[in-house]
C-alpha cells in the first residue's frame, strides 16, 4: 500500500469509530435530558456494545498494522495528528479488554442514576456503594493501562496528555496561595447583589440567553439547546453539537453564564469540524478538557463578565429581567464580579472557582489512592471546604454530590477546569494585542463586534481541532508556557476594579 491508500484507510477506520462514538454519545445525551429512570440498566448495555464495538475497530490488526506503517512516514499535521491519536488510543483504552469497556459502560450508567437519585434526596449513603465500585473500575483501568505508574497519574493523563499529580500541584499550589491573598485584599468589602437573586421570567431569561449565543456565533442549523440536572455540551456528529443549561440555580444571572460557558465548549467543535482537513475525523473536534475549558471559560469569564460585553448588551437584558429596572450598569458589573466562598462549583464566582477545583483535585488523588474511603467523603469534603475554600457545606447535595463527573468514571478531569483558566489571560493579551491594544478589543465587544473574539479563536485554536495538544497550543499563542503569575494579576486588576480597594 502507498501512504496514501495507508491514509485513506487509517481515515475510513476512524470514521466507523466516530459514528458508533457518536451514537453512544445520542443515547448518553437522551439519558441526561429526557430518559426515563428505569431505563438505565438496558440504556448501559446499549451503550456499552457500541464502546465495544469502537473498542474491537481500535485494537483490531488492521489498525494496529496500519497506525505501526504510518508512524514512520512523512506526514501533514492533520494525518500525523490522526495517527498520534491512534497510538494514543493503543496505548491507552485499547489495552483494555472488551469485556471491560462494556462493564465500565454497564456500571457507569446505573451510577448515574444512583447519584441523582442520592442528589435529589440529599444522602450519600444512597450512592457510596456505586462509587465504591466505579472508584475500583477506575483503578483497575489504571493498572491496566500502565501497570507502574501511580494509578492517579494514569488517570489525569487520560485528559491531559503528559500531566500527573506533581505537575498538577505544582501550579495548583501558587494559584491556591494567590487567590487566598486576593481575597485578603478584597478583606470585608462587599457589594450589593440582592437584586441577582430576585424572582425573573425564566422564558424571558431564555430568550435573552439564546439572543447571546446566536450572536457568538452559535449555528442553530447545527447546534441545538436543552435542559438537564447538570449543564454539559455534547458532539453527537460533526454538524450536530448539543449545550443543556438549568434555571433551577438561586440566581438568574446563573442561566445566562452557564449558556455562555456551554456555547464556548460549542464554538470549539463546531468550527473544528468544518476545517475539511479534519471534519469527520477524531481529530475534528476539540484536544484536550482543558483546551475545551480554556474556551468555555474564556467566553464566561473575559468576555461575558467584561464591562464592554455589557456596553452592548445591558438595555436587552433589562428588557427581560424586571428586577434590574433602576439598576445602573457600573453596578450590575460589579455584582456579577463580586466574590464569597459559596459552595457550588457551577455557580461559584472567577475568584474562588478554581478553589472548588483544588478541592476536588486533592480528594479524588486521595480516593484513588487509598489514602481517603468513600465512607469518609463526606467529613473530608466538608472539612477541605472550609480550609480551601471558606465556606461550610450544610448538606451532601452542596457537598460531595454536587457534581456528577464521578458517577461517571471521570477521575483526572477536574484539573482540566482550573488549567484552561489560567491560560485565558494570556490568550486575552494575545487577542487584545491582535486588536491593536485592550482599547481596540473592547471597542470592538462593546459595538457588538464578536465576530473579533470568534475570529481570532479560530484562527488560533478551533480551526486546528485537536492536532496540538494543551500546552503546545498556549506557546503558539501566547508565546510561553501556562502562566500563573499572569492569571492572578489579571485577577487582582479586576477585584481591584471590582472593590476599589
Amino acid at each position: 500500500m502507498t501512504t496514501r491508500e495507508r491514509i485513506d484507510a487509517l481515515r475510513a477506520l476512524d470514521r466507523k469509530m466516530m459514528t458508533l462514538q457518536d451514537a453512544a454519545s445520542v443515547l448518553s445525551f437522551d439519558e441526561e435530558t429526557a430518559m426515563p429512570p428505569m431505563g438505565a440498566e438496558g440504556r448501559g448495555a446499549q451503550i456499552g456494545a457500541l464502546s465495544a464495538l469502537v473498542h474491537e475497530i481500535g485494537t483490531g490488526s488492521e489498525m494496529k498494522s496500519l497506525v505501526d506503517a504510518l508512524s514512520k512516514e512523512d506526514l501533514n499535521e492533520a494525518d500525523k495528528a490522526l495517527v498520534h491519536h491512534h497510538q494514543r488510543y493503543l496505548s491507552h483504552e485499547g489495552r483494555l479488554p472488551a469485556a471491560f469497556i462494556e462493564e465500565e459502560a454497564r456500571l457507569i450508567s446505573l451510577s448515574q442514576v444512583a447519584w441523582v437519585k442520592a442528589r435529589e434526596a440529599s444522602d450519600f449513603s444512597l450512592f457510596a456503594p456505586w462509587l465504591e465500585k466505579i472508584i475500583a473500575l477506575e483503578k483497575e483501568k489504571a493498572r491496566i493501562i500502565n501497570p507502574d505508574a501511580p494509578a492517579y497519574d494514569t488517570l489525569l493523563d487520560l485528559y491531559e496528555e503528559g500531566q500527573d499529580a506533581a505537575s498538577v500541584a505544582a501550579v495548583f499550589d501558587p494559584l491556591e496561595e494567590g487567590i487566598h491573598r486576593i481575597q485578603e485584599m478584597i478583606g470585608g468589602r462587599t457589594v450589593e447583589t440582592g437584586f441577582l437573586y430576585e424572582q425573573y421570567n425564566a422564558a424571558r431569561v431564555h430568550e435573552f440567553c439564546l439572543s447571546v449565543i446566536d450572536r457568538m456565533g452559535f449555528d442553530r442549523e447545527r447546534g441545538a439547546v436543552s435542559i438537564s440536572v447538570h449543564p454539559f455540551t455534547s458532539y453527537l456528529g460533526q454538524d450536530d453539537i448539543r449545550i443543556t443549561t438549568r434555571y433551577t440555580d438561586p440566581s438568574w444571572f446563573d442561566p445566562i453564564s452557564t449558556i455562555v460557558h456551554e456555547c464556548g465548549h460549542a464554538l470549539y467543535d463546531m468550527h473544528a469540524s468544518l476545517n475539511p482537513a479534519i471534519r469527520g475525523t477524531s481529530v475534528g473536534l476539540g484536544r484536550s478538557m482543558s483546551l475545551h475549558e480554556s474556551q468555555s471559560r474564556f467566553w464566561e469569564n473575559l468576555v461575558l463578565r467584561g464591562r464592554a460585553f455589557w456596553d452592548c448588551c445591558y438595555t436587552d437584558l433589562v428588557n427581560a429581567v424586571d428586577a434590574l429596572r433602576g439598576v445602573s450598569i457600573d453596578d450590575f458589573w460589579r455584582a456579577i464580579n463580586s466574590s464569597k466562598p459559596s459552595a457550588i462549583r457551577v455557580n461559584a464566582d472567577e475568584l474562588t472557582y478554581a478553589l472548588h477545583i483544588i478541592l476536588r483535585f486533592r480528594l479524588e488523588k486521595a480516593l484513588v489512592e487509598g489514602d481517603l474511603e468513600v465512607a469518609g467523603l463526606p467529613e473530608a469534603w466538608n472539612q477541605m471546604s472550609q480550609e480551601v475554600i471558606g465556606y461550610s457545606v450544610k448538606d451532601d447535595r452542596e457537598g460531595c454530590l454536587q457534581d456528577s463527573h464521578w458517577a461517571q468514571g471521570l477521575y483526572g478531569y477536574f484539573p482540566s477546569y482550573a488549567l484552561g483558566s489560567i491560560a485565558d489571560a494570556a490568550f486575552y493579551q494575545a487577542l487584545a494585542a491582535d486588536c491593536g491594544g485592550n482599547d481596540g478589543l473592547e471597542k470592538a465587544i462593546s459595538e457588538g463586534r464578536w465576530s473579533v473574539v470568534s475570529g481570532f479563536l479560530n484562527k488560533e485554536i478551533w480551526s486546528h481541532g485537536s492536532m496540538y495538544g494543551f500546552d503546545e497550543t498556549v506557546r503558539r499563542v501566547t508565546g510561553r508556557g501556562l502562566d500563573v503569575d499572569c492569571h492572578l494579576a489579571y485577577l487582582e486588576g479586576k477585584y481591584r476594579q471590582v472593590y476599589n480597594p
